[in-house]
């Protein structure tokens, strides 16, 4: 009798267990269906505006998404050479950046290397690094056009290498201000070159027409 008992016991206590066991697997699959997966360190957001950052590795992966299409990058505020270089070289059809507000001599010369690149810059706004000279030499290596149309400040060296590209459109002379070197060397005269003097004249007479 007691050996019958002893049985009918250790038989509850499994089922018991069983059933502990069967419940506590339940709920672990609940909590992993209800709480949000940690991002992976490649994943971007699906709105491309979004994404602040890039990687090199990144940017492949979305370029591959986005091949033959159009990608804008609207939050991306500022680019290394080597992710430039991964954009630059991919099959986007157009690629846009008007979120950048800084980017460096060796990032400058990937993007303007790169075919798809639309060529505007809108949130530059100064180039006051030491590099800017080499900045502005890159971007005039650009086959098209290149836009910066909020830029304010910039040194007279800057300016020289920036308007040597025959189509760069900037704001008219006059309103920007001219800094000293960023490197600190000594600043030299500013010349305007006739034939760019001739594009400001005309830029300035359909900004007169426009607003009349």
């Amino acid at each position: 009798l007691e050996a019958d008992r002893a049985g009918t016991r250790l038989s509850y206590a499994r089922a018991l267990l069983a059933a502990g066991l069967t419940a506590a697997a339940l709920v672990a699959i609940v909590l992993s269906m209800a709480t949000p997966r940690p991002a992976m360190a490649d994943e971007l957001p699906k709105d491309t505006n979004k994404i602040e950052r890039l990687t090199p590795e990144q940017a492949r992966k979305l370029a591959e998404k986005f091949e033959q299409g159009y990608l804008r990058l609207n939050g991306l505020t500022t680019l290394d050479a080597a992710t430039a270089r991964a954009l630059a070289e991919s099959k986007v059809e157009g690629l846009q950046l008007p979120g950048l507000t800084t980017l460096d001599a060796e990032a400058a010369a990937a993007v303007a290397a790169g075919e798809n690149w639309d060529g505007e810059l809108r949130k530059i706004t100064a180039l006051d690094s030491p590099d800017s000279v080499a900045i502005a030499t890159a971007l005039a290596t650009r086959k098209g056009v290149l836009r910066l149309p909020n830029l304010k400040k910039i040194s007279p060296k800057t300016l020289s290498a920036l308007i040597a590209k025959e189509d760069v459109e900037i704001p008219l002379i006059e309103t920007l201000e001219l800094i000293p070197e960023p490197d600190g060397s000594a600043t030299e005269d500013f010349v305007i070159p006739t034939e760019f003097e001739t594009r400001q004249q005309r830029q300035r007479r359909q900004a007169q027409q426009r607003a009349e």
